[in-house]
């Protein structure tokens, strides 16, 4: 009777695991988070793509991260913003990295989320007599100093043969170099999209491009203040999880991943799928951007735009934590 009764309860403890066996799985699986509020500064450019499908998505929430995505300008402006710790993380090219990589060293590259060969542009009036890269010798030409724009000029200008001394730079605000060449205020302007295709659309028939896609491979990457990074370990790594989760969703569902750019972005309709084959978005650390931040630092030092003759060690500008655990096969940083 006892042996019975010993086996019929072993009977029912088996069963009842096994009914609730897929929800301890679960639990096990799938960790439950404290939501974390996080302010992301975020450029209002196709560039960001990702941020702004993973907060569509619900991927930050899945991770238990409450994003709370401020827009900016430029990345530059961005970038700028979590310097004053107005935002927690903030999304920006090599260029403003690098020129801050001259007066200070509490930041960090947590991972680089798109690339592209051919994201900024040249555009130029045909009134203004502009017809090849030639033609800009003695034009003005508008740019937002200290963003990609500034070092993609002098690149761009390197690799055409002309001098520095031979164009005028002007200083304007990203969305303001579109309407600024409309009305003549410079010859031809370098931006990045949607407004270099802005300027296209506002100048019609007098538009030009200049080929320029061989020039610069620009990085966009996801930053932290170092502070940030010590005290965040395991939520930069949620953080970036998410991201990573909405860069494999925009390769993998292009059409609505546009969809998504485009209503937070308010871009004109099929802006975002013409643009599209220009970005390669996924997670990475990848030597190359290394290279190309001691480009930008030599290029700055020789032409005089920072007080300095010693290129920083931009190693210790890259905090691995977090792409070595979501991502660690894109991680190549020697």
């Amino acid at each position: 009777m006892f042996r019975n009764g010993l086996i019929l309860s072993f009977v029912l403890i088996l069963a009842v695991a096994v009914i609730f066996w897929p929800v301890f799985d679960k639990q096990e699986s799938e960790p439950v988070y404290t939501v974390t509020p996080v302010i992301i500064g975020a450029e209002t450019s196709l560039l960001t793509t990702p941020i702004w499908v993973a907060e569509e998505k619900g991927y930050f929430l899945e991770e238990g991260v409450e994003a709370i995505i401020k827009p900016f300008d430029s990345g530059k402006a961005s970038f700028e913003a979590m310097l004053k710790g107005e935002v927690d993380l903030s999304t920006v090219a090599p260029t403003p990295i690098m020129f801050n990589s001259f007066r200070r060293d509490d930041f960090s590259i947590i991972a680089s989320f798109v690339y592209s060969h051919d994201d900024v542009k040249v555009i130029a009036r045909k009134d203004s007599g502009i017809k090849t890269a030639n033609d800009l010798r003695g034009k003005r030409i508008g740019i937002r100093f200290g963003t990609t724009g500034q070092f993609f000029l002098a690149a761009y200008l390197d690799y055409n043969g002309i001098g520095a001394e031979q164009i005028e730079a002007v200083d304007i605000a990203p969305y303001k170099l579109p309407k600024a060449l409309e009305v003549g205020q410079v010859d031809a302007i370098i931006v990045w999209e949607p407004h270099a295709r802005n300027a296209q659309i506002l100048l019609g028939q007098q538009a030009v491009r200049l080929p320029s896609s061989q020039i610069y491979k620009e990085y966009f990457n996801l930053m932290a203040g170092r502070m940030f990074t010590q005290n965040n370990s395991e939520l930069l790594e949620r953080i970036l999880r998410a991201i990573h989760k909405a860069s494999i969703y925009a390769k993998n569902n292009p059409l609505e991943a546009q969809a998504i750019i485009t209503e937070k972005l308010g871009l004109p309709p099929n802006l975002a799928t013409s643009l599209w084959d220009e970005f390669y978005f996924g997670l990475s650390m990848d030597q190359s951007l290394l290279l190309v931040l001691k480009s930008e630092a030599r290029w700055a030092m020789e032409s005089g735009l920072v007080e300095s003759s010693k290129i920083p060690d931009y190693h210790n500008y890259f905090y691995h934590d977090a792409i070595k655990v979501v991502a660690p096969h894109n991680l190549n940083i020697f």
